[in-house]
């Protein structure tokens, strides 16, 4: 992983589909618990980026308290962020990928995707054209690495070209037996962990096409789930989660065995994280951040790495000495990546209101009108001969 904005939809990331202009109240919190597990997780995936690149090689000492509690935090977020994240996008995309490329129209959904994706990756081209640091991470440095990139991505919007590839793999595969598709997913995220490093971003592609998946062949699973969500469910899940984490203690050593927790985790926390975003919608502030945030998440993913970045480099220069003053302390050293984190996505979301105001969300957010023409005109045709 699913582009962002109207009030009514349950979506906007780069590859979800959207809903129609009214939404029955009654089909209300469906929609915005979805939206909401999606605002979170995105807002986790800053928070997580604020941590890895900003927290752990500041080059100022870190309070203790603070250093440990955010590396038991970032290892927690692995289970949770991208998996929830995808699967929801999943979700969202679950009865077009089931019906097939056309008659789900899942040509414009998958080369919609690509197209965002080239476009953030030239964005990154030629912002690291001018902020030349070498060490800012997940660079794009020139036109040889923009191409390579143009298959193997290597940046934090890998997410964006795996929803592409996801919704075309999986509609072309509609007709396969779910429990055919789930096995041979999950099998390939075992081989991918077990072969692949960290810092191999392309390997996120297959490691983790397993949740999309989940999100498609599981979408009534998860929409009962939410339904039924109460503070016992979260507990009992809650359980569940902290019970397959602690089963890291037999697996350590053996490649193999965890590449199955990190499977098992990943979807228990997504059962986790479901339920817990169900029964805290209810509560009007909860649902309100989060609806606001899962309605624009392709602005505040593709352009937070960007953001962050440019924070680094004010933290290496001017900024030292004061951001080590906050580091230094517990309190500053626990509180920090969460008001950056809410800083970045401000910032993200101030972006995307100037570039909607001057009319570049045609092409930097939205595909231009003619080719969304185009590339839908086989799901219209068919459309047309049904109703004949």
């Amino acid at each position: 992983m699913t582009a962002p904005s109207q009030p009514s939809t349950p979506a906007p990331a780069p590859a979800e589909d959207r809903a129609p202009a009214a939404v029955p109240r009654r089909h209300a919190a469906r929609l915005e618990w979805v939206d909401a597990a999606r605002g979170y997780s995105v807002a986790a995936v800053v928070v997580a980026h604020v941590v890895l690149w900003h927290m752990t090689d500041p080059g100022v000492p870190i309070a203790g308290v603070g250093a440990s509690f955010w590396d038991r935090v970032y290892g927690l977020m692995g289970s949770v962020r991208m998996p929830v994240l995808l699967a929801v996008s999943g979700l969202v995309m679950a009865r077009r990928v089931r019906a097939g490329f056309v008659e789900g129209g899942l040509l414009l959904r998958s080369v919609r995707n690509y197209y965002l994706y080239v476009v953030w990756l030239v964005v990154y081209a030629l912002f690291y054209a001018v902020v030349v640091e070498p060490t800012l991470p997940h660079r794009v440095d020139g036109v040889g690495d923009v191409v390579r990139q143009l298959v193997v991505p290597e940046t934090t919007l890998w997410y964006v070209y795996a929803l592409a590839v996801y919704i075309a793999v999986l509609g072309a595969l509609h007709r396969v037996p779910a429990w055919v598709v789930l096995t041979a997913l999950s099998v390939l995220s075992i081989v991918m962990h077990v072969t692949t490093t960290s810092d191999q971003v392309w390997s996120k592609v297959p490691e983790l096409a397993v949740y999309f998946a989940l999100g498609v062949y599981g979408a009534d699973l998860l929409r009962r789930l939410a339904d039924r969500a109460s503070v016992l469910v979260v507990g009992l899940a809650g359980v569940l989660a902290a019970g397959v984490t602690l089963c890291g203690r037999f697996t350590a050593g053996n490649e193999v065995a965890e590449a199955v927790l990190f499977l098992v985790r990943g979807a228990a926390f997504l059962v986790l994280a479901v339920a817990l975003v169900a029964v805290g919608v209810r509560w009007s502030p909860v649902r309100r951040l989060g609806v606001a945030l899962g309605r624009r998440t392709l602005p505040i993913y593709v352009l937070h790495p960007l953001w962050i970045a440019l924070v680094l480099l004010a933290a290496a220069g001017f900024a030292h000495d004061a951001l080590g003053d906050v580091l230094g302390s517990p309190v500053g050293a626990l509180l920090y990546p969460l008001v950056l984190a809410a800083a970045v996505i401000g910032l993200c979301l101030a972006t995307e209101a100037l570039v909607r105001r001057v009319h570049l969300r045609v092409p930097l957010f939205e595909m231009p009108r003619a080719w969304v023409a185009q590339l839908d005109r086989p799901t219209q045709a068919r459309k047309g001969r049904t109703r004949a």
